[in-house]
């Protein structure tokens, strides 16, 4: 018969903090999304459908929050930028293009250039095999995006953010990441 880790269960310390680093980053998207008006993401994607803050505790068994961007997972027209703090595995930004909403040859190589892969898994909330299995490439060229799509049914990026100490100094991190973002598509 298996034991109950009473130590851990018990350790409420260790929950107060682990409940106080969600909060935290719960915060810091807050902040972020307050920082972006309705009309910038209507600039950018007209479908968009505002801004949304998820969190759970079971994305392969560790916690997540979430921050989306844009909020249109259209398979055909749909983009989205999604923040993904999971536990245990890193923050990430990953960025959504429907079939028929795909990036210009410039705004792919910028991407590219800014450090995101192209995810190479067949569905866009893979995150096992995006982030653990490490299913990316930053070797597929613009020309052979149209197969990507065929195959797939959707393009997406995927970029690891690190840490930094401070939350301020992360907040100012991603929304740069933002900003860039908006200039890939041709604004700000």
């Amino acid at each position: 018969m298996e034991k109950i880790n009473i130590e851990l269960l018990e350790n409420k310390s260790l929950q107060t903090q682990i409940h106080q680093l969600k909060e935290q980053f719960i915060g810091l998207f807050a902040s972020m999304a307050n920082q972006i008006p309705d009309a910038a993401l209507t600039a950018l994607h007209p479908a968009h459908k505002g801004k949304k803050i998820s969190k759970g505790n079971e994305l392969q068994h560790c916690p997540y929050q979430v921050l989306d961007i844009v909020r249109d997972f259209d398979k055909k027209n749909g983009f989205n930028i999604r923040f993904l703090n999971w536990w245990g595995h890193g923050l990430y930004i990953i960025i959504y293009h429907g079939a028929a909403h795909t990036p210009c040859a410039d705004e792919y190589h910028n991407y590219l250039s800014k450090g995101f892969a192209l995810s190479l898994t067949g569905s866009p909330w893979d995150y096992k095999g995006m982030i653990i299995h490490k299913m990316y490439s930053t070797d597929i060229p613009f020309e052979q995006i149209p197969t990507h799509i065929d195959k797939l049914k959707h393009l997406q990026f995927i970029k690891r953010i690190n840490y930094n100490i401070g939350v301020k100094d992360l907040e100012k991190s991603l929304m740069e990441e933002w900003r860039t973002i908006k200039k890939f598509k041709g604004f700000e």
